[in-house]
This record gives C-alpha cells, sequence and structure tokens, in this order.
C-alpha cells in the first residue's frame, strides 16, 4: 500500500501475546498493524455499520415466484426481528430468548392471529419460513426460522441452519461447503 493510499486510512496496532496455558509462561509477543478505513471520508462519506444486529439479503437470489409484494414486505418487516447468529424469530423475554409464537408475528406484521396462522403457514410452504418444534421442560414451544437464503443474521451459516434449509441451500453453497458440513455431522455423530 502507497503512502498516498494510507492517508485516507487510520492505523491500528495490535498487540498480542502467545501464552502457554498449563505454566502462564509468554512465549512471544506480536505487534501486528492494520491500516482500517477512517469512519468518515469527505469523498466516500460515513462508514455506518450496524450495532451489532441487522440482516443480508441477497441480491442474486430471487424470491419464489408466487410470493406477493405483500407478503415480501411482511416478510421484511419480520426480518427486524431475526434473532443474530440463529435466523428465528425472537426476543428477550424471562431470562432468556424465547420465540414468536403465530399471535405475536400477527402483531408484528399487523395481522390477526387467524390471518397471520395463514401468512406463515403460506411461507412454509413456499420454504421461507420453518416452523420447529423445540422441547423446553416439559412443554414444546415452535420456533420460527426464517431461510437464510432471503434473510440471513450472522456472520456465519451454522449446521443447524445449514441441516433446516439444506434443499434450498444446496442449490447456492460451493461443494465443498457441503462436504464440509457434512464431515462435521459424521464427527458429532461419532462423539
Amino acid at each position: 500500500m502507497s503512502k498516498k493510499q494510507n492517508m485516507n486510512k487510520v492505523l491500528r496496532e495490535v498487540s498480542t501475546k502467545d501464552i502457554d496455558l498449563e505454566t502462564g509462561e509468554v512465549l512471544g509477543k506480536n505487534l501486528q498493524k492494520k491500516f482500517l478505513s477512517k469512519r468518515f471520508d469527505e469523498g466516500k462519506g460515513y462508514l455506518w455499520r450496524s450495532s451489532g444486529s441487522g440482516v443480508k439479503t441477497f441480491f442474486d437470489v430471487p424470491y419464489p415466484e408466487n410470493m406477493s409484494m405483500i407478503d415480501r414486505g411482511r416478510m421484511a418487516t419480520l426480518a427486524k426481528c431475526i434473532w443474530y447468529d440463529t435466523n428465528m424469530l425472537g426476543y428477550r423475554g424471562h431470562g432468556r430468548i424465547k420465540p414468536y409464537d403465530i399471535e405475536g408475528i400477527g402483531k408484528i406484521i399487523g395481522l390477526d392471529e387467524k390471518k397471520a396462522g395463514a401468512f406463515v403457514r403460506r411461507m412454509t410452504r413456499l420454504s421461507v419460513i420453518k416452523a420447529v418444534p423445540v422441547p423446553f421442560g416439559e412443554e414444546t414451544e415452535m420456533q420460527y426460522y426464517i431461510n437464510p437464503v432471503y434473510y440471513f443474521a450472522g456472520p456465519r451459516l451454522s449446521g443447524n441452519l445449514y441441516v433446516l434449509f439444506h434443499r434450498e441451500l444446496d442449490e447456492l453453497l460451493p461443494e465443498w461447503v457441503k462436504q464440509e458440513f457434512a464431515k462435521a455431522d459424521a464427527r458429532k455423530k461419532v462423539n
């Protein structure tokens, strides 16, 4: 990187130590230098990052053919309620992450419970939402997951999310990624 290119960057120096976890001995020290983009650049503007949450959509993945514009808007509204790293529709409540039920989903998108149920069934048929019964204590709660092909919250696709939506994802993921998920699944079954 030339000196001129560095003028529009901020230098970040990070000092790290290699430590033997058994003895506590410091094995070595490293000073790493990185050039980061400035938060504000007159020509480019403000580098605006979300505050740790948000969803990605993929430009090259079309919505299902039979999905109406109204349902696309409802899904965009629900996307703001996807729990980070899981793609579950949920919220923090009573000391844990709780899934939205049909009534809660309806409140978010402005539908009564009956119409919200019809909407969720329609999105399930289109493979946009998947309902998963999960035992929780003596009860079973229904959790609703959004297909990461359409809205994705988090930096990495988890094995659990891959398993839930593998049919849709297999069309888009490279072969080596599918093989890595298969290896990881095989290791889980052995242990």
